[in-house]
């Protein structure tokens, strides 16, 4: 039987912050965290500031697994609840992260007169 390296950490983070954005008042919270970038940004801010779980399984109990989110405590969950919320005042507080110019984008380049050639 093949062993497979499982991330426990993942899904409990990503269904939390799905919940999160979902019961948040402002609509434009989940409009911003529509964009896969930003969410990927918002679930790295908090991995990196959770002790990550894995575990080893076979193969073919890794699709059979269901909720992971025994491997944390109830502190710990809130924890994790915690640092979506300051990920998420994180990455909206810094305008940089989420803000695009699409007009900018745009925008083509004119050719200016170089006094290089005389």
């Amino acid at each position: 039987m093949t062993q497979t390296i499982v991330n426990l950490t993942l899904p409990i983070v990503t269904d939390k912050i799905d919940d999160i954005l979902a019961a948040y008042p402002l609509y434009e919270y989940r409009q911003v965290f529509a964009v896969p970038e930003l969410r990927q940004k918002l679930t790295a801010y908090v991995l990196a500031r959770l002790p990550v779980v894995y575990v080893t399984m076979d193969s073919s109990t890794v699709s059979d697994m269901t909720s992971s989110g025994h491997c944390y405590s109830s502190e710990q969950h809130n924890q994790i609840n915690q640092l979506i919320h300051q990920g998420l005042e994180a990455l909206l507080g810094r305008p940089e992260t989420w803000h695009r110019r699409p007009s900018a984008e745009l925008v083509e380049a004119e050719p200016i007169p170089s006094s290089w050639f005389g």
